[in-house]
């Protein structure tokens, strides 16, 4: 019993995490628009997570390549994460001090995804099973769940976010003591030809940026990352400009792409060994650029529906290509640096860029101006996918 609850226990985590991340993060920029602020502030807020990540998620990374920390860094993220979250409702109208939350909460938060996901890459490696047979639970309890709390809180008010987020983050708190540690790798100190583990983790994220077809890889991640960055920044917005009970529409709207991730997540381990990175991640951007132009032309909710079904496909099969290339393409000792820096470009630089940029074209051109700017965005990124099979490796790698 032991054993097959930790061959598991991953799945049993990323249910209730994303249970977590569906009673907030749908919501949270709702909630600002509610308090009053532009969407030149929000998109400012959106973008702070995102520069502190960039700053600090590699770190994370190396240090779980070195030392094993991943639990006690969740332990400490998702503990402190809620709480910080509720200072939000205390800002009132002082901008600067909803600037100061969410760099305190960035500090805290940044660790948590990235590092969620890789040790659900290295569990599912090291127990002979898919990332995304692991990841499909997450996005069961997600679709589920955010429709549950859409309709709470159009019954209760959108501020019932918080209190729901401390409850449900708390519980995964807990539920990381559980997690099992990795342990840490031998590193012996001095001696000659011996590497400290400071220049090994600086030289595994250097031997990654030296390889031209890693590098290739990071730039159409970021190009076809703006349009789902300025989507998550400014969605749950978006739609609330077309009326009614807009907690309800949002979650709604979000359980039609978690459910549609299922399948893509259960079966992304074949088709992406029958058909490759490269074609996968092509096809991709170019769905996600048809995705951005139809939102462009603000349709209907049915529409709206329809699209939302296309962004589960595009997102899951994104993550999980992007992923299993960043972590088959690096060294053992840096694979972990390898996925840090694949998020911090899909999540903290287009992010940063994203959110700020997006507010300010909200303000002058609306929505639909920032919806076909994330479509051509989309289009360069297949491109640059397209020709990543041409792109060549140095012959001789540094190793770590």
């Amino acid at each position: 019993m032991k054993v097959s609850y930790q061959k598991y226990s991953l799945h049993v985590y990323n249910y209730f995490f994303y249970i977590a991340y569906a009673s907030y993060l749908p919501f949270i920029s709702y909630w600002f628009a509610e308090e009053g602020l532009s969407t030149q502030q929000i998109g400012l807020i959106f973008s702070i997570g995102p520069l502190v990540g960039f700053l600090v998620q590699p770190l994370w990374g190396m240090l779980i390549d070195y030392y094993g920390l991943a639990k006690w860094l969740l332990i400490i993220s998702t503990g402190i994460t809620p709480w910080v979250v509720v200072a939000y409702r205390f800002a009132g109208d002082r901008f600067w001090l909803y600037i100061v939350i969410s760099i305190v909460l960035a500090v805290f938060s940044s660790a948590t995804l990235p590092v969620i996901d890789a040790i659900t890459v290295r569990h599912a490696k090291k127990n002979s099973l898919s990332y995304g047979a692991i990841r499909v639970v997450g996005s069961i309890s997600f679709g589920l769940a955010v429709a549950v709390f859409g309709q709470m809180y159009d019954h209760f008010g959108v501020s019932t976010v918080f209190v729901v987020y401390i409850a449900t983050m708390s519980l995964v708190c807990l539920l990381t003591f559980s997690i099992q540690r990795d342990r840490k790798r031998p590193v012996r100190p001095g001696g000659a030809g011996k590497k400290t583990p400071q220049r090994g983790m600086t030289t595994g994220m250097v031997s990654l940026l030296k390889e031209p077809k890693f590098v290739w890889f990071l730039i159409p991640v970021f190009l076809a990352a703006i349009g789902p960055q300025m989507n998550n920044a400014f969605y749950s917005v978006y739609i609330s400009h077309f009326g009614g009970e807009a907690s309800g529409k949002i979650g709604l709207l979000y359980t039609a792409a978690s459910l549609t991730e299922i399948p893509v997540f259960l079966f992304s381990g074949y088709l992406i060994r029958k058909f490759g990175y490269v074609k996968i991640l092509t096809a991709v951007s170019l769905a996600g650029a048809l995705r951005w132009y139809v939102l462009s032309l603000e349709p209907s909710f049915e529409v709206l529906m329809a699209n939302q079904m296309l962004s589960g496909l595009t997102y899951a099969l994104f993550l999980s290509a992007g992923i299993n290339y960043a972590y088959d393409n690096s060294s053992d000792l840096a694979k972990a640096t390898a996925h840090s820096l694949f998020v911090v470009v899909y999540t903290n630089i287009a992010g940063i860029i994203a959110s700020n940029i997006g507010g300010w074209v909200i303000e002058r051109g609306g929505y639909s101006l920032l919806f076909q700017g994330a479509a051509v965005m989309s289009l360069l990124g297949a491109a640059g996918f397209a020709s990543l099979g041409r792109v060549k490796n140095n012959k001789r790698r540094l190793k770590v």
